[in-house]
């Protein structure tokens, strides 16, 4: 029998939810105490993979041209243009602030290694992948390491790093906390996680409900806002949270250090 995951919420523990939204064969449920949110019934995880496969990707990514007029999607377009700055350069720059040459980076779902390609000339890379077909684009970066699974099923025998990034992941994850906490485990001390999920708690998901654009199930399956993102990381482990969100953006940046001595960034 496969197991059941987010039976209880994987922030503050609490087994009641209330039911917020429908989109086609989902319900969104809401966590009573702290505001986190899941997709209700959660896809198989044997079966995830296959979410990712290259006619899947590939119509994914077509479905996303198709909405090239929505407004939220105009306004990132136009602020990436006119601060020339995409979100591979936002991680780039922040671990270029934090680490030195040639630092063990891990890139969690790291798809085709857009964010991979341009980390390479200053640090040492890897990266995991749960699509096959993105994975194997990946590996066409010299010198970067690329494994091909889901990250919770994924054994890395005593590898560490000292920066993990979670690049649009987390909210694919059924078991965030877990994910989160191995993160942490997987890191060297005073190492960095940077992460970019959806805001559960922006204003446009107020005012369009179940026509938010961060509403994608079954591809999108939890989501967390800024107080709740920084509780469970906490819990995971980590120390120094720093979550930026604005009002109107659908997403939000976070950092957060394993810090195991007295050094400060």
């Amino acid at each position: 029998m496969e197991k059941k995951y987010l039976l209880n919420c994987p922030v503050c523990e609490n087994k009641n939810w209330s039911k917020v939204y429908h989109i086609n064969l989902w319900d969104i449920e809401e966590c009573g105490k702290c505001g986190f949110a899941k997709i209700n019934p959660l896809p198989s995880r044997d079966n995830r993979q296959l979410c990712y496969s290259k006619e899947e990707v590939v119509a994914r990514n077509a479905k996303k041209k198709s909405f090239s007029r929505d407004l939220s999607r105009a306004m990132k377009r136009f602020f990436s243009k006119i601060t020339k700055r995409n979100k591979s350069e936002i991680f780039y720059n922040k671990l270029r602030k934090h680490l030195s040459p040639q630092a063990k980076i891990l890139d969690i779902g790291c798809g085709d290694g857009s964010f991979l390609r341009l980390a390479k000339g200053q640090f040492s890379c890897a990266g995991i992948e749960i699509s096959e077909y993105l994975a194997s684009l990946a590996r066409t970066i010299d010198g970067a390491d690329i494994k091909w699974g889901n990250f919770l099923d994924t054994e890395f025998k005593g590898e560490t790093y000292d920066a993990i990034t979670l690049i649009s992941l987390l909210e694919h994850l059924d078991d965030p906390f877990s994910a989160l906490k191995k993160c942490f485990n997987l890191l060297n001390k005073n190492g960095i996680l940077l992460l970019k999920t959806v805001n559960y708690g922006c204003l446009n998901r107020k005012i369009k409900k179940e026509k938010w654009t961060g509403f994608r199930p079954p591809d999108h399956v939890v989501y967390f806002s800024p107080h709740n993102l920084s509780r469970i990381l906490e819990g995971a482990g980590f120390s120094k949270i720093k979550v930026k969100a604005w009002p109107f953006n659908d997403n939000m940046y976070c950092d957060a250090f394993k810090y195991t001595d007295d050094r400060r960034f």
